[in-house]
């Protein structure tokens, strides 16, 4: 019993944390959202020489100036700049010392399996925080800076997310910040190319790359929420998990390439709809679920192997073959 407890926390997606490179926090909102409007400027010009990433003008041969002092004297930005203050004294996980530790951690992760010298990591150098105006997207990454929009992490009962589907507004909890920071590095690593399988295993083992990534860098708890799914959720697939796998495999959907099915099974909705009574208890997304497990038993198989291959191998068929996966 010993021997297979110590198996089962030796997965490979679980590696120690090496080193990486030191990722430097600016808290661009601090800097700025307290300031008045006679303030803002002086320290605006004092920030641009080093920071020049925040101060690109909308249109060529524009001036910052013209973005920047309009937006930043928006009340309604002041006002999400007050209300992130708030949060961030309530929850400690959206507080900067908090976040920059938690994404350096999975930075760490990230060169553990990927290795310090890999040619193809993100190269991350900064992680700027910032008020969005509550506009898309979760996150932004360029080469080697990492936007976060803080007001995008208010809380599920924020008033700003009102008009969005009880389904959606989970992924504005504080704690999803460096989960959705890490689904955007993880877009680093897909295959290249346009796809050429059009399969719901493709469509499922495609989004389930960047679950697995995120287990990997953040854990099994950062996975579940990359996923959009309560604790609920996740012990509903555990306890259903062959059943519901029987209904895949019975109806022969996996090797399907119907755009509904799709729909049903992979983008995100509030329930999984398998035409059974259950459906809606069933958490959405079941089909990119059974995906994280499939890669999940695919790696356990294969241990030698790192999750940069996992990331970039494009054929579904094969890892499905190869995982083993039988719930």
């Amino acid at each position: 019993m010993g021997a297979a407890f110590s198996s089962c926390q030796n997965v490979p997606w679980d590696l120690a944390p090496v080193q990486s490179e030191p990722l430097e926090f600016v808290a661009f909102a601090d800097s700025v959202g307290p300031l008045d409007s006679a303030a803002l400027l002086p320290v605006l010009e004092h920030l641009a020489p080093k920071y020049p990433e925040l101060f690109l003008p909308s249109v060529p041969d524009g001036d910052w100036r013209d973005d920047l002092l309009p937006y930043l004297s928006d009340p309604e930005v002041r006002a999400l700049y007050q209300d992130v203050k708030t949060v961030q004294s309530e929850v400690p996980a959206l507080a900067n010392s908090a976040l920059l530790s938690t994404v350096q951690t999975g930075l760490d992760r990230y060169i553990a399996h990927m290795g310090k010298d890999c040619p193809n990591c993100y190269p991350a150098k900064r992680l700027y925080t910032y008020v969005s105006r509550n506009e898309e997207p979760m996150v932004l990454i360029a080469p080697e800076a990492i936007f976060l929009p803080l007001d995008r992490y208010l809380g599920a009962d924020h008033p700003a997310y009102a008009q969005e589907s009880a389904y959606l507004v989970q992924q504005h909890q504080p704690e999803n910040a460096p989960v959705e920071i890490f689904k955007a590095i993880a877009s680093w690593h897909y295959p290249e190319g346009l796809p050429t399988d059009y399969s719901l295993l493709n469509g499922m083992l495609s989004e389930a790359k960047t679950i697995l990534f995120v287990q990997a860098t953040l854990g099994d708890d950062a996975a579940r929420r990359a996923l959009g799914y309560s604790p609920g959720d996740q012990a509903f697939m555990e306890e259903h998990e062959t059943e519901l796998w029987g209904l895949f495999v019975s109806e022969r959907w996996l090797f399907d390439d119907a755009v509904d099915l799709k729909r049903k099974l992979i983008l995100p909705a509030p329930f999984s709809k398998l035409g059974t009574p259950k459906d809606r208890e069933i958490p959405g997304k079941a089909g990119v679920w059974f995906g994280w497990q499939i890669l999940q038993s695919y790696w356990r198989q294969h241990p030698e192997v790192r999750l940069a291959d996992i990331m970039a191998d494009p054929n579904a068929t094969s890892l499905f073959q190869q995982s083993g996966y039988r719930p």
